[in-house]
């Protein structure tokens, strides 16, 4: 790896993302790192600052904040504000703030993406158990009566007397997984400046929100991982402080069976895994939640459709990796923090603005 100076990689594989940062002297600051097993993944946190002791506090902080975010976020929680909705039977349930919020930022993005991203999808994905030992190829009746209970459009949020309630189509399941990683970032990000954390990188698995820029002064390097070569191969590298980066993609998460492999990023309207013609899909924003759920919608659009959508919204930084596997496309606001590293490619430039 070289760019004027030496690069060590830090082997922290999150889905689709490592980062590279120059390694530090005598005058490094002081760091604090930890790793734990939260949200579905490894969950990794590295703060930057001058006081040891400050940091380690901050790093535990972070971490029981995870566990509360998870605990009302998970559909896989029984006792969380998501699986309580899923099982009131079409009632309205008395959900946490944070969760109406989070429930209508996602019904937001939904009709933003004409349903490319759907927080109602959870009954398919619980049919199809990716990622799971119980993992399998379900039947025709058996994905249409998972997509029954109707899309987004069906879920109701309310506000009364200062509390939220929340209200889904018995038969409805909502699942967060798609979007909820971008929001427990963004608020370990408010958080840890908030209280004066000055540098960090959160790696919720392949959601990375930045604070600051690396301890050389310099934007934290983000290598993002080649989907057609092993894991720590990487095809670019974007530079990015004070920002968040997320990728998804088919190659993480899925199973095979008679040959045909079955991925974890679904088509809301098919009930079936994605036919997408891209491999990998990256947006650099400063909202993670934003990032988090468009990377979804985008790969389920296509190209063709991912590039409409990105046409109307110029402000995204975005970078996709074509399935054919010869091509990159980027946008205009990525173009300049985006920096090719495999040949093999030929970038283009897409949307607006271009």
């Amino acid at each position: 790896m070289k760019r004027g100076c030496i690069f060590a990689a830090v082997l922290l594989l999150a889905a689709g993302l490592f980062y590279l940062f120059a390694g530090g002297g005598a005058e490094s600051p002081r760091e604090a790192a930890g790793e734990n097993f939260r949200l579905g993944t490894y969950v990794r946190l590295r703060l930057v600052g001058d006081d040891k002791k400050f940091l380690e506090k901050e790093l535990a902080a972070a971490d029981a904040e995870i566990v509360r975010l998870e605990a009302l976020f998970s559909a896989n929680i029984a006792s969380s504000d998501i699986s309580r909705v899923n099982r009131a039977g079409g009632e309205w349930v008395k959900v946490g703030p944070e969760t109406a919020d989070l429930i209508k930022r996602s019904l937001a993005i939904a009709a933003e993406t004409d349903g490319a991203f759907d927080p109602a999808i959870g009954r398919v994905v619980r049919l199809w158990g990716i990622g799971t030992s119980a993992a399998r190829v379900p039947d025709e009746p058996e994905i249409r009566a998972a997509l029954r209970g109707g899309g987004y459009k069906n879920v109701k949020v309310r506000e009364e007397d200062g509390e939220s309630y929340v209200k889904a189509p018995d038969g409805l399941w909502l699942d967060l997984g798609a979007i909820a990683k971008g929001r427990v970032a963004d608020i370990l990000k408010e958080r840890l400046v908030s209280d004066g954390v000055r540098g960090a990188i959160i790696d919720l698995g392949g959601n990375l929100a930045l604070i600051g820029s690396s301890p050389d002064g310099r934007p934290w390097r983000l290598g993002l991982q080649h989907p057609h070569k092993q894991r720590g191969e990487y095809f670019g590298v974007v530079n990015v402080s004070d920002g968040s980066v997320v990728t998804s993609g088919p190659y993480e998460r899925f199973f095979e069976r008679d040959g045909v492999r079955y991925h974890h990023i679904f088509d809301p309207a098919t009930g079936y895994p994605a036919k997408s013609d891209l491999d990998s899909v990256s947006i650099i924003d400063a909202d993670s939640t934003r990032a988090d759920a468009l990377c979804t919608a985008l790969f389920v659009m296509g190209r063709a459709r991912a590039e409409k959508f990105l046409e109307k919204n110029t402000d995204l930084a975005a970078v996709l990796v074509l399935a054919s596997g010869d091509k990159v496309l980027v946008t205009p606001a990525a173009r300049e923090i985006f920096e090719l590293t495999d040949k093999k490619f030929t970038v283009e430039v897409i949307g607006g603005g271009a």
